[in-house]
């Protein structure tokens, strides 16, 4: 069996007990579950987005030496490009930009919950057979 299939399974027994796991769950479990998911991975995009900024940060430093070190040598035209460079936002991205996205990828996610546990519950009642009365 090759490796990618064997991790295919684990993927599908993982996903088999999960769903074996919530089968019995009541809605707010679920919610509740989904929102810790969520919670995580926005956590993770945020750790990413300031690790994405100090990389920038340290670019640029390294393009700003580099443009004072062409200026001394008399290039001037080589130390405003990379100055140019230094300022454009793939040395130094817009990070107000993706948190709005962020947010508003939230925002989206908070009111579908919000909708799936406002939906009406299957009584459970309907799905037992009536126990006779014990005496």
């Amino acid at each position: 069996m090759s490796e990618t299939s064997s991790l295919n399974d684990q993927i599908r027994d993982a996903i088999s007990q999960v769903q074996a796991t919530l089968a019995g769950s009541d809605q707010s479990v679920l919610v509740a579950a989904a929102y810790q998911a969520i919670t995580h991975s926005i956590a993770l995009s945020l750790q990413n987005t300031v690790a994405q900024q100090q990389h920038g940060y340290i670019l640029r430093n390294a393009l700003t030496a580099a443009a004072a070190k062409a200026l001394l040598d008399g290039k001037k035209d080589e130390a405003e490009a990379l100055l140019k460079l230094a300022e454009s936002r793939l040395v130094v991205p817009n990070i107000a930009d993706e948190v709005k996205a962020l947010v508003e990828a939230l925002r989206t996610v908070n009111s579908e919950l919000q909708a799936l546990s406002h939906s009406p519950e299957p009584p459970a009642a309907a799905d037992k057979p009536a126990e006779p009365p014990t005496k």
